[in-house]
């Protein structure tokens, strides 16, 4: 077995020969010993070979949930390499070890390329979720907080800056709600879309005139994120707005209509959807149905929550 692992990394190692999927996923879970041979042999990897099994690593991952290659991710985050220290954190986009936010922002604060920058400003944001959930501690909550603020006011690039309102959307700092309308009135596409991105995670529907502004918007990539920030902060208001939109000429709009639909329930949205069931093909359909679903689910929920409330306040009890 030992030898079939040492002929791995030789594979691995030779750019002439193909990733097979079925031999990178050997990687999953390393051992002690194993992770130390990978390592050694890693260094002598050329860079657009790191990054291409990273590459793979993270789609493997994704599609296979039993597949663990977190070890590697970790060792890669201080990769010579650019490109593969950002592909290392992308792929570490579902871990919640609380180790991890550290070395994240190091990489924020300090990393020399942009790209990086902007992959740990991003990573960092299920962080800040974690530490509103109570799931964190309130000392590293507050660092992180503190590392994506100084970045959002300092850093010289505005993808790095956006990253970072983007993450600093879950926290419930006092200093968020002006870099938003900063963000927000800023000439820059980009950061008005991270702006509403920081709306819709802020779960704070205070952020209804602006994201109702914003919903006919002639930018596409702008109404997209007004049409998806309605429906994750639930503004019922927005409904025929986004009857509206599942007429839009972009697809990706028309389909986050359908979505956002789902969230924010009510009769309207109810009728929109059924109505649209019938004349869907391909993908919308499962589209439909789960936005459907989602207003079953939601509708029975909160018939129970009235039920509960209508028998608490029952004389006979």
């Amino acid at each position: 077995m030992a030898q079939t692992f040492v002929e791995l990394l030789k594979l691995l190692g030779s750019e002439d020969q193909p990733l097979v999927t079925s031999r990178l996923a050997e990687l999953s879970d390393l051992d002690v010993a194993r992770l130390e041979q990978f390592c050694a042999a890693w260094a002598s990897f050329s860079a657009d070979r790191r990054h291409s099994i990273l590459k793979q690593l993270g789609q493997m991952a994704d599609s296979q949930i039993e597949l663990s290659f977190e070890a590697i991710n970790r060792m890669a985050l201080d990769d010579p390499d650019p490109q593969s220290r950002a592909q290392a954190i992308a792929n570490l986009w579902e871990s919640e070890d609380p180790r991890l936010a550290r070395p994240l922002l190091v990489l924020l604060e300090a990393d020399p390329e942009i790209g990086v920058r902007v992959a740990a400003a991003r990573a960092l944001g299920l962080f800040v979720l974690l530490g509103e959930t109570e799931d964190l501690s309130a000392d590293l909550l507050m660092d992180i907080e503190e590392g994506l603020l100084r970045a959002v006011r300092a850093d010289k690039s505005p993808e790095v800056r956006d990253g970072c309102l983007q993450s600093l959307g879950f926290s419930s700092r006092e200093e968020v709600p002006a870099l938003i309308e900063q963000a927000y009135s800023s000439s820059l596409e980009s950061t008005l879309r991270s702006a509403l991105q920081a709306m819709a995670r802020s779960a704070n529907s205070r952020w209804e005139p602006q994201v109702m502004a914003k919903l006919y918007d002639p930018g596409p990539d702008i109404r997209l994120e007004a049409v998806q920030a309605a429906g994750e902060l639930g503004l019922r208001q927005a409904a025929p707005d986004l009857v509206d939109l599942l007429d839009d000429v972009d697809d990706r709009v028309r389909r986050a209509a359908i979505w956002s639909l789902g969230q924010v329930g009510g009769p309207l949205a109810s009728e929109a959807l059924a109505k649209l069931q019938d004349s869907v093909t391909g993908e919308e359909v499962e589209l439909v149905q789960d936005a459907l679903d989602n207003l079953a689910f939601e509708d029975g929920a909160r018939d129970n929550f009235t039920f509960d409330l209508d028998d608490a306040e029952d004389p006979a009890d």
